[in-house]
């Protein structure tokens, strides 16, 4: 293939499709706050925002309140025109460096996102001159491949190369050899994705965990203790569910044997027959539900989204690791946030979703465009419009992994921290454990009654109203609850 110059990489691709999944992300994670708002007040019985529209009080501007539409802008003007105030007993440096070095290992994260497929070209090439030639098929083929790969973009890469000729009946006007014409068929493509990375999957998840630097920088930058608290606790969050994290992520990559982000929802775009007669997508959360339903807790923690949000209870710490931020440096903390759960949500719709597949998509656009199937590479079309669409088809389902996360933080009271961490150290990792590979692990809900130690205050099987507190060396920080019946 030959060096890309500073043409062809503007001509990529690539490029444009990370600037349009990159202006997606920012669009969506604006209007997830409205959404945030919405769902509240759909669990609460209320109307929520609807009166905000575009005009701001402009007297050149529509005065219709466009239902709450222009929601999002107002709050980003408002963040703009706030005060950006700094305390004068913070590091400076650290202090700025957080909240961008928490949103840009979000973002950064996309760029492996496997968006609609590959998008190929078929070459059919005849080569019944070199036929009559003489020239053995094996040489033809390797003059073609050669005469393919000089010809194609930069960006193109030989996807499949035909294991013989194609002979077909010639017309009376072409060459032909004994009546007969020969062609060789090479497929040339791209992926509608930033980048082919083979690891993908672990740089997605190398790169999120970097997001907690974000937060401990943020926390112990503030000089407070309130805040470096916060960061204590997410740090804690972030490391006890990455373990999980990992262990419902390695099963589907033991499943497949690949890493590749690409791979993996190519291997879902087809379908299992229910008794011989239904077809059903063979997207994984139907063949590995644990691991989905593991992985969806997980990124609940690792968001710091209720019921996870230990590191910036209010009740508690103020507002956490950013209670000495405001302006728009609290604005790149709050809106990393809802970027992370895009990112994460996406990994969730790669992984278990089928990514880009929709029954039915792919042969409704090819009666329409008159494109091909490929029968054994259901992730190639040779229509853009098709990739555009899937691409589509991948952030609607993203979006209700979405709602998902809206939906349990309206619906879930807070953990206490002992209890958080015990839901990972002491129920998610030994269940997954016990499940994925047979052992009956002190997880499990059959395991036994002794899970925990009797009359702990971290006890979840113990009611805190029937418990009293008595001072004891070996209790929990120094107390232990018990109640009367354990006296």
């Amino acid at each position: 293939m030959l060096a890309m110059t500073f043409i062809d990489f503007f001509l990529s691709p690539w490029i444009y499709i990370g600037l349009l999944a990159f202006a997606i992300s920012l669009g969506m994670v604006a209007y997830l706050i409205l959404l945030e708002r919405k769902v509240a007040s759909w669990a609460q019985d209320r109307v929520g925002p609807n009166r905000v529209g575009f005009g701001f009080g402009l007297p050149f501007m529509p005065k219709f309140h466009f239902w709450g539409l222009g929601q999002p802008m107002a709050d980003g003007l408002k963040f703009l025109l706030k005060e950006d105030y700094r305390p004068a007993h913070v590091d400076k440096i650290l202090f700025t460096l957080a909240p961008i070095v928490m949103m840009l290992t979000v973002i950064v994260s996309l760029v492996v996102i496997p968006w609609g497929g590959t998008k190929v070209t078929t070459h059919r090439i005849d080569v019944t001159a070199m036929k009559i030639a003489g020239i053995s098929d094996d040489q033809i083929l390797e003059t073609v491949r050669q005469q393919v790969q000089n010809q194609m973009p930069v960006y193109h890469s030989i996807r499949a190369m035909p294991g013989g000729l194609e002979v077909v009946d010639a017309d009376r006007s072409a060459l032909s050899l004994d009546g007969q014409q020969y062609f060789a068929t090479v497929v040339t493509g791209w992926r509608f994705q930033t980048t082919e990375l083979s690891v993908g999957l672990l740089f997605v998840l190398s790169t999120l965990s970097l997001a907690v630097y974000g937060i401990v920088v943020g926390g112990w930058a503030s000089n407070n203790k309130y805040s470096f608290l916060g960061a204590l606790r997410a740090t804690a969050s972030m490391i006890s569910y990455e373990i999980p994290l990992g262990l419902s992520v390695l099963l589907i990559v033991l499943m497949f044997g690949t890493l590749d982000l690409g791979a993996i929802v190519d291997q879902q775009a087809r379908y299992w027959m229910l008794g011989g007669v239904v077809p059903i997508p063979a997207w994984n959360v139907f063949a590995q539900p644990l691991a989905f339903v593991l992985f969806l807790v997980c990124i609940h923690a690792e968001a710091n989204r209720a019921p996870f949000d230990l590191a910036e209870a209010e009740q508690e710490l103020v507002g956490g690791y950013h209670t000495e931020y405001s302006s728009m440096r609290f604005a790149l903390f709050f809106l990393s946030e809802y970027a992370g759960m895009i990112t994460t949500s996406c990994v969730c719709v790669a992984l278990f979703f089928g990514g880009w597949h929709l029954p039915g998509l792919d042969w409704a656009v090819s009666k329409i465009t008159g494109t091909a199937l490929f029968a054994e590479h259901p992730s190639w079309t040779e229509s853009l419009l098709l990739c555009f669409l899937r691409m589509g088809v991948f952030f609607a389902k993203a979006i209700i992994i979405l709602f998902v996360f809206m939906w349990v933080r309206w619906s879930l009271p807070r953990f206490r921290f002992d209890q958080l961490m015990r839901l990972a150290w002491g129920g998610v990792d030994p269940d997954f454990i016990g499940d994925a590979f047979g052992d009956r692990g002190p997880g499990r809900a059959d395991a036994g009654p002794n899970l925990h130690p009797v009359g702990r205050s971290d006890s979840l099987d113990v009611p805190r109203a029937q418990c009293r507190v008595r001072n004891d060396p070996v209790g929990y920080h120094g107390t232990e609850r018990t109640c009367p019946e354990h006296e």
